[in-house]
C-alpha cells in the first residue's frame, strides 16, 4: 500500500489527508513553499509532496525583526538580542514582544519560550530534505508559536539528519541545510533562516539542493553576510555537530523518523500529531 503524502518516513499508520494539500508548484526560478518528514536510511516514497508555506513570514524592521505568525492568532516583535554564552561561539537570545525569547542552543537546537516557563516541553524533530516535516510545519507551526508566546509550553526546533549516509541526494541535502542552520548564532536569524530553507525544500526528494552558493544566498537575504557565517556554511565546519546530535536523537531519544514530537519527554503517536488540533490536545493535556 503506498504511503500516505502527509505521513512521516517511514511509512506508519497515520491518517491520510489529516495536513492540507500542498500549494501549486511554483514558476521556473521561483521559490518552492515549504516542507515535509522522513526516516533514517529508508527511501521515500514516489511523488512525495513539497513542503509549502511559511511558518514565520520575518522581515527586517527599524533596528529589529517584525515576526508575523501566518495563519495564527499571536505575532510577535523581535526588539532586541542579547548575548548569551554556550558552544564555540556566542549566541545570542532574540527577545520577543510579549516577554517571549528565541534561544539558539549549543547543541544545534532553538527554544522558544517565556522566561519562567518550563513545561510543557514540546520539541520537535526535522530534517529539511524530509517532505513531510515542510507539510507538518506548514500547519503546524504557527500553533506551536502561538502557544510558546503565550507562555503555554516551551518549544524546542532540533533539526537533524534522519537519512541514512549514502542515501542521496537526501542524506546529503539535509546535512548541508542543517549545518548551515547550525552556523546561525542570533536566535532571531536562526528563526528566518529556518524558514527560508523550507521555502526553497525542493518538489521531489530526489533533487539534489542547498548547494553552498544558494545556502549563502538564502542567508544573506535575512541578513546573514558576515565572513563567520559565509566561512562556516562554505566549510560546513558544523557537518559533524549535526550528524552528533542527529545519533544522539536517535539512540538517546527514540527518534527514528521525522517530524517526530516529544511532549515532556514521551514520543508521541501518529494520533497525537496527525493535525494541528490533535498535537494541541496533547500538549495542553500534558500542561
Amino acid at each position: 500500500m503506498a504511503n500516505p503524502p502527509n505521513a512521516p518516513w517511514p511509512p506508519s499508520a497515520q491518517p491520510p489527508g489529516a495536513f492540507p494539500p500542498p500549494p501549486p508548484a511554483p514558476p521556473p526560478g521561483g521559490p518552492v513553499p515549504p516542507g515535509t518528514p522522513w526516516g533514517p536510511g529508508g527511501t521515500p516514497p514516489a511523488g512525495a509532496p513539497r513542503r509549502g508555506g511559511l511558518g514565520l513570514v520575518i522581515a527586517l524592521v527599524a533596528g529589529g525583526l517584525t515576526v508575523v505568525l501566518v495563519a495564527a492568532v499571536a505575532a510577535f516583535v523581535l526588539l532586541r538580542d542579547e548575548e548569551s554564552g554556550g558552544g564555540p561561539e556566542q549566541l545570542r537570545v532574540g527577545q520577543i514582544a510579549g516577554g517571549a525569547e528565541a534561544r539558539p542552543g549549543a547543541d544545534g537546537s532553538l527554544t522558544m519560550v517565556r522566561p519562567g516557563v518550563e513545561r510543557p516541553v514540546v520539541e520537535v524533530y526535522e530534517d529539511f530534505a524530509c517532505p513531510p516535516c515542510g507539510r507538518f510545519d506548514r500547519a503546524v507551526d504557527p500553533m506551536l508559536k502561538e502557544l510558546a508566546v503565550a507562555g503555554r509550553a516551551k518549544v524546542v526546533f532540533r533539526p537533524m539528519v534522519i537519512f541514512a549516509k549514502g542515501v542521496e541526494p537526501m542524506h546529503g541535502n539535509s546535512l548541508r541545510a542543517a549545518s548551515a542552520l547550525r552556523c546561525v548564532t542570533d536566535g532571531a536569524r536562526w528563526l528566518s533562516f529556518q524558514d527560508v530553507l523550507y521555502t526553497h525544500q525542493p518538489a521531489e526528494e530526489t533533487t539534489r539542493a542547498y548547494e553552498i552558493s544558494d545556502l549563502l544566498s538564502y542567508g544573506a537575504s535575512v541578513g546573514l553576510t558576515d565572513s563567520r557565517f559565509r566561512r562556516c556554511v562554505t566549510e560546513q565546519a558544523r557537518a559533524e555537530d549535526v550528524l552528533s546530535a542527529s545519533r544522539t536523537y536517535t539512540t538517546s531519544h527514540g527518534v527514528h523518523r521525522t517530524p517526530s514530537v516529544r511532549v515532556d519527554g514521551r514520543l508521541l503517536s501518529d494520533a497525537d500529531v496527525h493535525s494541528p488540533d490533535a498535537l494541541r490536545r496533547a500538549i495542553e493535556a500534558a500542561s
